[in-house]
């Protein structure tokens, strides 16, 4: 059978209809049959052939039923079963018969009705009561699950007739108990409804959830796109940053208070944003028992008001749903201008992707450089284009050496200080480095440590063969000039790979300098970028975590002999001090170690592994490092 025949039975139940078929599974309408006229809907939802045999995506669809199976609430569709049939697993699930939240507002776009603020709030509040559901659940023997669903969008959401709402496709979420790991390759297509924390590859919890709901909201009441652009790259940085600016545009659009509980939830910070489902949903909830006192029947009665109303002359502007007109591709909600360039980057990404087969592009001066024989290819950091002078900053400079200011320390004082503008850093043999900071934030670092350029990081990751990389870079100006661009448009690289190696590769750079000993700095206030580069905003503190797990054998022992006598002692700090390093309890091993009656030098002496002994003495220098401890 293949995935284009609608097959006559499943299992025990009897095929009705196909509903949909995804990139991965496919739906379908079934009835089950039982003694006495017993007759039940459902739908059963079975993994595309082609994928049958893939072993991990199996995995994961059965820790799909799993998970889904142990949650029984009114706004969450219910799973019956998990079976095989013809060795291919499926999962029976509740029938809801309606359709889902991205279905009507297509539906609202032909019709040119507005989908009430009030009712998309009313939707909203039903997913966050699913979802504080979910995020306490606890399994038989009584443990929490601590399940995020982490795939809020609006193709997640259904709607029944009767006005109904039920979360839906619990396949990427994470709980305790999972068996597998989930692949950053299932939101393909998706990653507008992603939080900050899911773009960076960070832990996420329940609060990334509220994020994608306030995405939702959002989009439901401005019927736009939150997140748009022509490339998966750019919006990942958006939501990265959590821009806003399209949800500021349409504020018009939003009633205020209403905007303001939205807002809450859309930022970058999860300690910003409500901290739990419930605290969201009785916000949402007493904002409407103040305003209109909408229930699922006037939902129900909208939907059918929206579905029965004849399609309306595209060209009328009595109603500003423009955005979501022609919704049929993946630019969903987007507006036809960002479609046009869509479909205009597209058309470059196809010539560039048939000269990339061919091999006949024609290589662009100084975007490559092949070194002799060796095959050694040298490609610029992405997006490092200067397009306008250095600006002069306006505060004054401030210079150091590295002997008695190491790096780490002086990244750790404007992490903390939120210093805006560039660091430099001069080595031994000429190396300079350039890390330019907002907010205390890394931005981009530009290096003119060849090993350290975009193309042969990834060639060291291994994430390209050079083969693909020399001829990605010679279709390079399909793609405005921008190395990650081209990988992203040629499938050469997921957006979100692309994105993680980008910020992996700036921070890369920038933790290799925590590691000299001689050297110095010149930090420049207010110092503008010039170079054209996606701003990255790296956590600091997560960086200067990640480069003192990495610190160089010979600065710690330098470090060890010059301090051998001194005793250590810890600062009493807020475990969040501590945790904002991203070393877990490691770290807070070693800080309740110094408790100020031991030398340096014998707290190194207790460790017998050389491996342990250099990372108990990085830690301790990392804490030294950022004042929360010191020696005497």
């Amino acid at each position: 059978m293949t995935s284009g025949m609608t097959p006559k039975q499943i299992g025990r139940y009897q095929i009705l209809d196909r509903v949909a078929v995804g990139g991965m599974a496919e739906l379908f309408k079934a009835q089950l049959q039982g003694q006495l006229g017993f007759e039940k809907l459902v739908a059963i939802k079975k993994i595309l052939p082609h994928l049958a045999g893939d072993k991990s995506f199996v995995e994961m669809f059965i820790d799909e039923a799993r998970i889904t199976a142990q949650l029984d609430h009114k706004h969450i569709v219910s799973v019956f079963e998990l079976g095989t049939d013809a060795d291919t697993p499926y999962i029976a699930m509740q029938y809801v018969d309606g359709l889902d939240v991205l279905a009507l507002l297509r539906e609202c776009a032909r019709a040119q009705i507005r989908l009430p603020p009030d009712l998309a709030a009313l939707i909203a509040s039903a997913v966050l009561d699913a979802l504080d559901y979910a995020h306490n659940a606890l399994d038989v023997q009584g443990r929490p699950l601590r399940i995020v669903h982490r795939d809020i969008s609006p193709g997640n959401v259904l709607l029944s007739w009767r006005g109904d709402v039920k979360l839906t496709d619990f396949g990427i979420a994470r709980a305790a108990e999972r068996q597998h790991k989930t692949e950053a390759g299932t939101l393909k297509g998706k990653y507008g409804y992603m939080s900050p924390e899911q773009v960076s590859g960070a832990e996420v919890d329940g609060r990334s959830d509220l994020f994608s709901v306030g995405i939702l909201l959002a989009e439901m009441v401005m019927a736009r796109r939150l997140f748009t652009s022509t490339n998966d790259l750019d919006i990942l940085l958006m939501v990265r940053d959590a821009r806003l600016d399209r949800l500021h545009k349409y504020a018009s659009e939003f009633p205020v208070e209403l905007r303001v509980l939205t807002v809450r939830a859309l930022q970058r910070r999860p300690e910003d944003r409500w901290q739990t489902a419930a605290q969201f949903r009785d916000a949402l909830d007493e904002w409407i028992r103040r305003t209109t006192r909408v229930t699922s029947r006037d939902l129900a009665m909208l939907i059918g008001r929206v579905i029965n109303s004849p399609t309306a002359e595209l060209e009328s502007r009595n109603v500003a749903v423009q955005d979501v007109a022609g919704m049929e591709g993946p630019s969903g909600l987007s507006g036809p201008m960002t479609r046009m360039h869509m479909a205009q980057a597209e058309a470059e990404a196809k010539v560039a992707r048939a000269e990339f087969i061919s091999g006949e592009g024609a290589i662009p001066d100084g975007e490559m450089g092949i070194e002799g024989s060796s095959g050694v290819i040298t490609v610029g950091d992405d997006d490092v284009m200067p397009e306008q002078p250095r600006e002069q900053s306006s505060g004054p400079r401030e210079v150091g050496d590295l002997k008695e200011h190491p790096v780490l320390r002086v990244v750790y004082r404007l992490a903390k200080t939120k210093g805006t503008g560039m660091l430099a850093l001069e080595g031994r043999a000429g190396v300079l480095k350039e890390a330019y900071f907002a907010d205390g934030q890394p931005q981009f670092v530009n290096s003119n440590v060849e090993s350290e350029r975009l193309g042969n990081f990834l060639l060291d990751q291994k994430a390209l063969s050079p083969q693909a990389l020399q001829r990605a870079v010679s279709v390079m100006h399909h793609f405005g000039g921008r190395l990650a661009d081209t990988l992203v448009g040629l499938d050469l690289l997921d957006p979100l790979e692309a994105y993680r190696l980008l910020a992996k590769q700036v921070a890369a750079k920038l933790m290799e300098a925590f590691s000299w000993q001689k050297g110095r700095y010149t930090w420049t206030p207010r110092q503008q970028n010039p170079f054209k580069a996606r701003s990255l905003h790296l956590d600091a503190f997560r960086v200067i975590g990640a480069g003192a797990a990495q610190l160089a054998e010979p600065l710690v022992d330098e470090w060890l002999q010059t301090n051998l006598k001194a005793f250590v002692t810890r600062e009493h700090q807020p475990d969040s001090e501590l945790a904002q390093f991203g070393l877990g309890e490691a770290l807070m091993r070693v800080y309740s170690l110094l408790d100020g009656r031991t030398r340096l030098g014998d707290l190194a002496g207790r460790v017998r592994s050389p491996e342990a002994r250099l990372n108990l003495l990085r830690l301790t220098y990392l804490l030294v490092q950022t004042d929360l401890a010191r020696l005497a």
